[in-house]
């Protein structure tokens, strides 16, 4: 997928800083800090100390923040769930757009925002099975194709059989009379169309 098409990613880490500078602005505050410190912040030393203070505090808490926050990023796998989950949502959009007779993009992206998560993983577990089911289906033709070849090439023996021992009778009464033992012959030709009836059932 397009990386400019992921976009959760992002979005996530745009929240996390315009959550942590609001945090970060009351932190800024020097009236507040100074209310704290009423008559030292009066000083001009106390409040050069409070000001060089508050800055230290607001450096080291930004760069433990985010460094923390991005420990938790790379532990969790956030990105590549959140590329993921944007991958899900655009494939499944495009499975809404063919199965709603390719309605308009907006559309498309109108009835995917109506769907919760549990209704977008089961959308794709629908589309799964229904792969799995076609791949099956592809899979009981060929093996129906290889029976039916089977199927074939037994009658077309069991008919070479039956005019080969056509042609043995032939000699035989030509040679040897009427008297002849046909029983093996027979038990082989009713073998063979055994097997053609067992893999018609199939």
């Amino acid at each position: 997928m397009n990386e400019h098409n992921r976009i959760r990613y992002i979005r996530f880490n745009q929240v996390f800083e315009k959550a942590f500078s609001q945090s970060v602005s009351k932190l800024q505050s020097w009236d507040k800090l100074s209310s704290c410190f009423p008559e030292y912040s009066m000083e001009d030393e106390g409040a050069s100390n409070l000001e060089n203070c508050q800055k230290q505090v607001i450096q080291f808490w930004t760069e433990l923040c985010k460094r923390e926050f991005n420990e938790i990023l790379k532990e969790k796998n956030v990105k590549e769930k959140l590329d993921s989950l944007d991958d899900l949502i655009a494939e499944a959009k495009v499975r809404v757009a063919a199965e709603k007779g390719n309605p308009t993009k907006s559309d498309a992206n109108i009835i995917l925002d109506e769907l919760d998560a549990k209704q977008l993983l089961e959308l794709n577990l629908h589309t799964q099975r229904v792969k799995t089911i076609k791949d099956l289906d592809i899979r009981l033709d060929r093996l129906n194709n290889i029976n039916t070849s089977i199927s074939d090439n037994i009658l077309s023996l069991e008919k070479q059989i039956e005019t080969e021992r056509e042609e043995l009778d032939q000699i035989y009464k030509k040679y040897l009379g009427d008297s002849i033992n046909k029983e093996k012959d027979e038990v082989l030709v009713q073998g063979l169309h055994d097997m053609v009836l067992e893999l018609q059932e199939l």
